[in-house]
């Protein structure tokens, strides 16, 4: 079943972090921390590596993986890591609170278990869905289009309460009218979220890295009446979120097939078939109660970050924007992880379990007792923002976006520091980059001056083994004595075993002196016709004269 889709360009603003995973997680030995960023790298960074440290490495790697080499290796890269940073294939801000947990922890056993064994601190990062081009974030369509469904689902159901024992996936079936042998008559099927790609300044991060926490929802009192300290408290997440307020920074389109006079093929299509501004307004119905709850719900309890607050406050509160969510050509949206039970599930249907104690059974309530909430320190209580709230705007494919000047100018004031921080990364990068370059420079001479020297050692020996292959037996015999005494004054011994009387051919005899005067000729120790009184060289002028004999008998 096809048809032609109609479409809308997205433009999306983060208005809080979202995290959209990918089942990948940046480990400790694939990212180092410097500072407040996050530099990933691949093995094309490790070519950086000074000679003396790669063979250490080398020798890591060709170990047991054990705790103890896994230790070792994030020590390594981390003790490494001005090497690394100038090939990071991707940056990502982390908070402060991050890098000292990071530096406290990395290369160390969190605890030793009672047989023995090292328990590995778990630094491990939960990765955001990103482009792998340009390892940019991207929203993936399947997300986005799940959270309009629930929308949909929940408009068309309009607060009726489930049939008994009805299952979420049966559930469905009855509000679209449709079975599993009939998934064409899924509504949801003529509608196509594409990937939304970040689409935003090069100068700014499209991601960070922040610790998901959990805070209960309402206060929890003693039978006293003192506040009780929730266990769930010291609990986070690692996760790799897109940053808020990057204005209209990710880009997709919205495509829904459309079949015209459909009159021959009815019986074949779904029962609903939504426009995009029943899509919006389905949205903005569901997910805007939701997002108005939560921040006041977040604000009485003192948790919720005011700056960030103001901001979106100002953002939604603008006359243009709003003007937009009241014709359809925006909406709100909430997606990925730690977006609430609340939004993911039906009004009317929704019954959200309740874990307890230890042998309790859980509980079925209305709503979850806590929340997941995004921070740049674990220990926060009170600059805290929800995950997941998107800003949807849509426009026709031609279409431009209607001016926005006020969130330009907020968004500007808002991500400045962002800027800076990018570039200070940036100019660090290249400062040891340029560092990498010079040793690798360095590294290439010295190459390139062994290769010459091997070069021409072989080059002497293939001439050596030429010129003796050339040589009497006698004469070869002879250069094998010099050879063996080479570093103990071979002329005196040749002319030592002379006068021994070695060799009692005259001729024999003539070609000995002529070597033993060649020997000494390039030490320049022939000096038969010395004149002063050094008594060592008076003593080598002697044995000179008696070569001198051989030679001329």
């Amino acid at each position: 079943m096809s048809g032609i889709p109609e479409t809308r360009q997205l433009w999306i603003t983060p208005l809080s972090p979202v995290h959209m995973g990918t089942d990948e997680d940046y480990t400790p030995t694939s990212y180092v921390i410097d500072g407040n960023a996050l530099y990933e790298f691949d093995q094309h960074a490790l070519e950086n590596l000074p000679d003396i440290e790669r063979k250490k490495l080398d020798g890591l790697l060709n170990g047991k993986a054990t705790p103890d080499m896994l230790k070792n290796v994030q020590a390594f890269f981390h003790r490494n890591r001005e090497w690394l940073i100038p090939e990071a294939i991707n940056i990502v801000r982390v908070s402060e609170e991050m890098a000292m947990l990071y530096e406290d922890r990395v290369g160390k056993a969190a605890n030793i278990e009672s047989d023995g064994k090292q328990v590995l601190n778990a630094l491990e990062i939960e990765r955001a869905y990103y482009n792998p081009t340009d390892r940019r974030l991207m929203l993936p369509g399947s997300g986005l289009k799940g959270a309009m469904r629930t929308a949909l689902l929940d408009a068309i159901n309009n607060g009726q309460r489930p049939e008994r024992r009805e299952r979420n996936r049966d559930l469905q079936q009855r509000v679209f009218q449709y079975t599993m042998r009939e998934l064409h008559k899924d509504p949801m099927r003529l509608v196509q979220v594409g990937d939304c790609t970040w689409q935003g300044p090069s100068d700014l991060n499209s991601a960070e890295v922040l610790f998901a926490v959990n805070r209960k929802k309402h206060p929890v009192v003693d039978e006293n009446g003192n506040l009780r300290a929730s266990q769930a408290d010291n609990l986070y997440q690692l996760l790799e979120c897109a940053a808020p307020f990057r204005l209209r920074a990710f880009q997709g389109t919205l495509n829904i097939s459309d079949f015209g006079d459909a009159r021959n093929i009815s019986n074949r299509l779904p029962k609903y078939r939504f426009s995009f501004g029943e899509i919006a307004t389905a949205c903005n119905r569901f997910y805007r109660p939701i997002f108005d709850r939560e921040l006041a719900l977040l604000k009485k309890r003192g948790f919720l970050d005011s700056a960030w607050r103001e901001t979106v406050e100002t953002l939604l509160g603008n006359e243009s924007i709003r003007q937009r969510l009241e014709n359809n050509d925006a909406f709100l949206l909430r997606v990925g992880r730690h977006s609430g039970a609340e939004s993911v599930t039906l009004n009317g249907v929704r019954t959200i379990k309740i874990m307890k104690g230890k042998k309790e059974k859980p509980a079925w309530e209305p709503e979850a007792k806590t929340l997941w909430l995004a921070t740049g320190d674990k220990a926060d209580k009170r600059y805290l923002k929800p995950f997941g709230w998107l800003l949807v705007e849509m426009t026709e494919l031609d279409e431009p976006l209607p001016p926005w000047p006020e969130a330009e100018a907020l968004m500007v004031q808002h991500n400045d520091a962002m800027t800076r921080w990018l570039a200070n990364i940036r100019e660090k990068q290249s400062a040891l980059a340029a560092k990498a370059q010079a040793s690798r420079e360095e590294r290439a001479a010295r190459a390139a001056q062994a290769a010459r020297e091997a070069e021409e050692k072989a080059l002497r020996e293939k001439e050596e083994k030429e010129r003796l292959a050339q040589l009497s037996p006698f004469e070869r015999d002879l250069e094998q004595l010099i050879a063996a005494n080479r570093n103990n004054n071979p002329g005196a011994f040749l002319l030592s075993r002379l006068i021994a009387g070695e060799w009692s051919d005259s001729d024999d005899q003539r070609v000995v002196a002529e070597k033993i005067k060649s020997l000494w000729e390039e030490e320049k120790k022939w000096i038969p016709d010395f004149s002063g009184k050094n008594k060592q060289k008076v003593k080598q002028k002697d044995r000179c004269q008696k070569v001198l004999e051989y030679l001329s008998s």
